[in-house]
């Protein structure tokens, strides 16, 4: 800021900062934000002056726009929370001192309801720093003075701002409890409450009995039991008087209260008084929502003090209705019909009455137990399942979906009554209702205590097919499909063996009509189909696999990448349950179909060739060596799909949002989640996984497999990434140690000269992670591939000995700090395997190099260690007695 301009703002004559508060009021825009970045400069700089300038403007402005934009500064720069220009601590005590008093004479003078809200924010932020440690008594003498004050502006100041502040003063500098009582008794009971200003009054003393009843302790809280008529009173008050956002506060720190004080409001008066905002169509949405949440609340308390349940029975027909009517608030979306019943309410936070209802329906299920709430169910039903409006209809179900997911035992006794409703609500002529139906049943299916599938299953399935059948509307199939599922895994293999040749052929009909959704669920249908019945579907095995295959030819010729992803997983699963001796030739058949891939091949950023790599794996495991002359399609998009960016710095430890940015491109960020993370680890464990099935074949793809893991062996940000790489690492060598010892390549010589060269790249970077990792599990598993490159290098140079040597001595090291104790006392598990594969390695390391360097470097090393004498003499100790050891093994 300029200086001239700073002293202009800060100095005596007032205009100048009076201007600057004028045009935060009236500009928008840049004007404002130019306004906005010199008041608050002049904060940072001057926070005295510019306190005492708002203080002048509060108490002698006589423009109230003006005071009203002071106090809600004053206010902002008050407030603790997260504030930068935070301005108390930076104040002189003087300045301290007159704006504490300055703002309770403003609150005692000022008559705008704009300027007094901002002020009574400012006071309470102000008061909630320092009315914790007493070092504002006189807000504490004003507060109770304002509270019985002849003034309904004033009083309301008080009582307000005692709610806020109740929990923040001592018990010692509160009047007596019966004394507060009879304060708010009077303030919520004034007769004179025609006028605004006194509901106001009154309003404000609910918040603060409310406030009271909050920071009482439980002892002495029946002393306020007195409280409650004229509290709920008020409350009805405020919901008619047009103050529904102060009811609806209000009710909200309620259900609060009785969370923590259940018994204390073991009133039925209170749950009239809810039934009846709840039941007033002209009160706001919100508002009646949050009167039946209080009675939800009041009912959850119920395993706590059951008494709060017997006060509910009275009332429960008519907080059924209520929820059944919220349940009926709902509009036919064109949206639903093609939705997938996962993404229904999902990535949304906004709260309306039918799921907001439908939520309440599932916690008083839950709450309450189907002793009380089934037989007021059944009397209420009826009338909404023979409506003639679709949505009573479905309310009605939705309902009973809450009822079979929170009361599932009571179900038993009207259990007929129950399927009867649902079976013939699949037929009804909205198909919402079908819908909701078949996700009633779906949630019935799942109830081991009534049996369902086994007793109705010549009611229920017949329907289901036929449901399945409704190809003009893909949420009915979706959700016919899922209950159909759920009735396969909840019914005994004789009953399903009655539908499985429709259903199969049912099955096959929907992936053919070609809707994605559809076809996902009837796909995971079959699988389930192929786990449990096993043995059954080895009859129709040729059947199933036949049109799948066919199914996947289509899929190959209309380029469908997805879609042939999810047969493939279908087709693998049900190979894979019956066995190779069933699979093997179709697994060969759809490997050669499959090599249509290579006119176009996957792309690493194909969302579906994860998917396909992890089916081949599958296939791999079912065909063994003959999955080889598949390998050329296969290995380039997962070496691809595992390499490591090179040209991507992670810059972040935050897991959670990793930011990564791109060294070319000055600027340009991105951010991946653990997605990409967990790819890469998924990657590496396909090459192990590769590398462990073929053994020996897996030979011509080494030379590139190895150098691609070797940057994930120091990917600090992802222990799985590590895990796998060293696991894929491991595997990778003892395919080529296998390969050498079979003479298995054309060139023997050549490829051996391979493998070395190979082997003297990994050593380096093998311990440069082994210097990098402070996981002890990992580093025995990096030990074990260093071992491996030592046994295949078969002879080693000078500079590669004395870099082992001088890695495992640091890692007897870190041993013995972690441990704290003598090598031969040596307790923790870990620990112990890592010496003895530290061990193994000095001996193949003995074996494979000049015993007089190997001992002469172990020597340096130990006698190098100069800052911890013990830990030198045991290191000394421990690596003489392996030496030893490795020198004894050699012929």
């Amino acid at each position: 800021m300029d200086p001239k301009l700073r002293k202009q703002l800060v100095g005596l004559d007032p205009v100048p900062f009076t201007d600057l508060i004028s045009t935060l009021t009236t500009s928008t825009g840049s004007a404002r934000s130019h306004a906005e970045s010199l008041f608050y400069s002049l904060c940072q700089t001057n926070p005295n002056s510019v306190s005492i300038k708002l203080l002048l403007l509060l108490q002698f402005s006589s423009r109230s726009e003006i005071r009203a934009e002071a106090a809600s500064l004053l206010r902002n720069l008050l407030t603790r929370a997260s504030n930068p220009y935070y301005l108390w601590h930076r104040l002189h005590p003087l300045t301290q001192c007159h704006l504490k008093e300055d703002l309770l004479t403003a609150l005692r003078n000022e008559h705008k309801r704009s300027v007094l809200g901002h002020l009574r924010g400012g006071v309470v932020e102000l008061g909630s720093d320092l009315l914790c440690d007493d070092s504002w008594p006189e807000l504490i003498f004003f507060m109770f003075e304002a509270m019985v004050s002849s003034s309904p502006r004033v009083q309301e100041s008080g009582l307000l701002i005692f709610s806020y502040l109740a929990e923040c003063i001592e018990t010692s500098s509160l009047p007596p409890l019966t004394t507060l009582r009879s304060i708010l008794i009077l303030a919520l009971t004034d007769t004179n409450s025609s006028t605004g200003g006194e509901l106001d009054v009154k309003i404000a003393a609910l918040l603060a009995s409310i406030s009271l009843i909050h920071c009482t302790p439980s002892k002495d809280r029946e002393k306020l039991q007195d409280l409650l008529p004229p509290l709920v009173f008020v409350l009805v008050e405020a919901c008619t008087g047009n103050r529904e956002e102060d009811a609806k506060e209000a009710v909200k720190m309620l259900a609060v209260l009785i969370e923590i004080e259940p018994i204390f409001f073991c009133w039925p008066e209170l749950v009239d008084t809810m039934l009846k905002i709840a039941e007033f169509d002209e009160l706001e949405e919100e508002l009646r929502r949050e009167a039946v949440n209080l009675v939800v609340t009041i009912a959850k308390t119920g395993e706590k003090e059951p008494v709060m349940v017997e006060q509910l029975v009275p009332f429960l027909g008519r907080f059924l209705a209520i929820l059944l009517q919220m349940l009926s608030d709902i509009e036919d979306d064109e949206a639903w019909y093609t939705a997938h019943p996962d993404d229904e309410d999902k990535d949304t936070d906004e709260m309306h009455n039918f799921k907001f209802s439908k939520e309440s329906s599932y916690a008083i299920s839950a709450a309450l137990g189907g002793a009380l709430l089934v037989p007021v169910v059944i009397e209420l039903l009826p009338a909404y399942l023979e409506n003639a409006d679709w949505k009573k209809r479905h309310a009605a179900l939705i309902f009973l979906k809450g009822i079979a997911e929170g009361c599932s035992e009571a179900l038993k006794d009207n259990l007929e009554q129950f399927v009867n409703t649902m079976v013939n609500s699949f037929n009804d002529i909205h198909l919402r209702v079908r819908g909701a139906a078949l996700n009633v049943t779906c949630e019935l299916l799942v109830v081991p205590e009534t049996h369902v599938a086994s007793k109705y299953h010549d009611r229920i399935f017949p329907a289901l097919l036929h449901s399945m059948n409704t190809y003009d509307c893909p949420r009915v199939q979706v959700e016919a499909t899922r209950a159909a599922w759920n009735f396969i895994c909840s019914c005994n293999k004789d009953v399903l063996k009655i539908y499985l040749q429709d259903l199969l052929g049912q099955l096959h009909m929907m992936i053919l009509a070609g809707n994605t959704v559809v076809q996902d669920e009837a796909l995971l249908a079959l699988e389930s189909l192929a786990y449990l019945l096993e043995d059954t579907l080895e009859s129709y095995y040729e059947y199933v696999m036949r049109w799948l295959k066919a199914l996947l030819r289509d899929a190959i010729h209309n380029a469908d990448r997805m879609l042939c992803a999810k047969l493939l997983q279908c087709i693998s699963i049900v190979g894979a349950v019956l066995g190779k001796s069933h699979f093997r030739n179709d697994a060969q058949e759809v490997m050669e179909e499959l090599m249509s891939f290579r006119a176009a091949p996957l792309e690493e950023d194909d969302p579906v060739t994860g998917y396909m790599l992890q089916l081949w794996m599958k296939l791999l495991k079912c065909l063994g060596r003959d999955f080889l002359p598949f390998m050329d399609l296969v290995m380039p998009p997962l070496f691809q799909y595992a390499q490591s960016e090179s040209d991507l710095i992670i810059s972040s430890t935050n897991m959670d949002n990793i930011e990564v940015k791109m060294a070319e491109g000055a600027g340009e960020k991105l951010r991946t989640k653990f997605r990409l993370l967990d790819e890469k680890a998924s990657a590496c464990d396909m090459l192990c996984c590769y590398a462990d099935e073929l053994k020996e074949d897996f030979f011509p793809w080494i030379d590139k497999a190895a150098p691609l893991l070797l940057p994930f062996l120091k990917f600090n940000f992802h222990k799985e990434v590590r895990k796998t790489a060293i696991s894929a690492m491991s595997k990778i060598l003892y395919s080529a140690k296998l390969a050498v010892e079979k003479h298995m390549p054309d060139d023997p010589e050549e490829q051996c000269l391979k493998v070395k060269q190979l082997c003297s790249r990994l050593i380096p970077s093998i311990i440069e992670a082994l210097h990098e990792e402070h996981d002890t599990e990992l580093c025995g598993e990096m030990l074990g591939c260093l071992t491996d490159c030592i046994q295949l290098l078969e002879e080693l140079e000078e500079d590669q000995v004395i870099g082992i040597v001088k890695e495992l001595k640091n890692l007897i090291v870190r041993s013995i700090f972690r441990t704290g104790k003598e090598l031969r006392d040596v307790n923790y598990k870990q620990d112990a395997l890592l010496l003895n594969q530290i061990a193994e390695c000095l001996v193949m390391l003995s074996l494979e190099s000049s015993r007089d360097l190997l001992f002469a470097s172990w020597v340096k090393e130990t006698k190098a260690e100069k800052t911890i004498p013990r830990a030198r003499e045991q290191l000394q100790e421990f690596t003489f007695r392996q030496i030893r050891r490795a020198i004894m093994c050699v012929p």
